[in-house]
């Protein structure tokens, strides 16, 4: 009994002074705080380490023209990390925000570092597809004129589809598609007559959901009937889009959930499109949601966007 207790005594003492020690970490403030600028979908902070610290907690405010000193603003924790830098992903392009990191070390933590602004530039086609392509397994194709898309369409099936293939074409139907649309028209049949064997294909059209919200997305089931899709596509007309971009991540997001994907092996989404996605308010969904989406049925939705005019990276160019 008396062993007991003096073994008790002794695992009380003990954690007391963990805990004391624990609670008299003094960490330094985090330095050298830096921030990107050259990026629309994230924004990069990275940061001196901190001695004696177990991670860092990272703090973001919304820019506010009306408050004068940034360390006044609301600061909300995004995230946490062991590292010494962090991507924030859940940003707007072309926005402006304000970033704070602080050391811990268990329940201990440091002072918050000074604000210090990160800022996003505005979002291309170029960067939006190259990044879903990136993340879901898949490769952007640029197509310089309507008639490579054919060519573009043919290099994907060829170099990544393979028998039980789960195939669908998603496309762009505003008005500035309407020549590569007809490419794509007249060259089906040769494009359906070259799939691998038991290859499944489907179609959808995606436009501006908040010009037209009950007709800016339509779509046809995935079948090994070829002619349902290619008169799908056949059909397709253009309309809108006049704000330049579109309801991208929505489109996509659509045809994950109304697709009846079955393979196995391999599901590719063929994105057609000249504009970048739609953000904010406008959408109901973000970059992160489609990712999870194209990542949540076991087998990966590979993305194979084809960006149309490859070379135009601005709003301006498309004027």
């Amino acid at each position: 009994m008396r062993t007991t207790k003096i073994l008790f005594l002794f695992i009380s003492l003990f954690a007391l002074v963990f805990t004391s020690c624990e609670k008299d970490v003094n960490l330094s403030i985090v330095e050298n705080v830096y921030t990107s600028d050259d990026y629309s979908l994230k924004v990069i902070i990275s940061w001196d380490a901190v001695s004696d610290a177990d991670g860092y907690n990272i703090y973001r405010a919304d820019y506010d023209y009306s408050v004068y000193e940034p360390t006044e603003l609301i600061y909300t924790k995004i995230g946490i990390t062991s590292a010494t830098s962090y991507e924030d992903w859940d940003v707007l392009s072309g926005t402006t925000y304000y970033y704070r990191v602080e050391a811990y070390s268990g329940s201990s933590t440091g002072a918050l570092s000074d604000p210090i602004l990160g800022i996003t530039t505005t979002l291309t086609a170029a960067e939006a597809f190259d990044v879903l392509a990136e993340y879901t397994d898949g490769i952007t194709y640029n197509a310089y004129s309507a008639a490579e898309v054919p060519t573009m369409i043919n290099q994907i099936i060829s170099n990544h589809a393979v028998p039980n293939t789960d195939l669908v074409f998603l496309i762009d139907n505003t008005a500035s598609m309407v020549d590569d649309i007809y490419q794509v028209q007249q060259a089906i049949s040769n494009i359906m007559a070259a799939l691998p064997s038991g290859t499944r294909v489907g179609a959808a059209v995606y436009n501006d959901l908040n010009e037209d919200p009950y007709g800016w997305y339509d779509w046809e089931d995935l079948t090994t009937i070829y002619s349902i899709p290619s008169e799908f596509i056949n059909t397709i007309s253009v309309y809108g889009g006049g704000d330049w971009p579109e309801s991208v991540y929505d489109g996509i997001v659509n045809t994950v959930s109304d697709m009846s994907w079955t393979s196995g092996s391999k599901r590719i989404m063929i994105v057609i499109g000249d504009a970048p996605p739609l953000e904010g308010d406008l959408t109901n969904y973000t970059l992160n949601d489609v990712i999870e989406e194209c990542t949540s049925l076991g087998v990966t939705i590979n993305l194979y966007p084809i960006l149309i005019a490859g070379y135009k990276k601005s709003s301006q160019d498309f004027q």
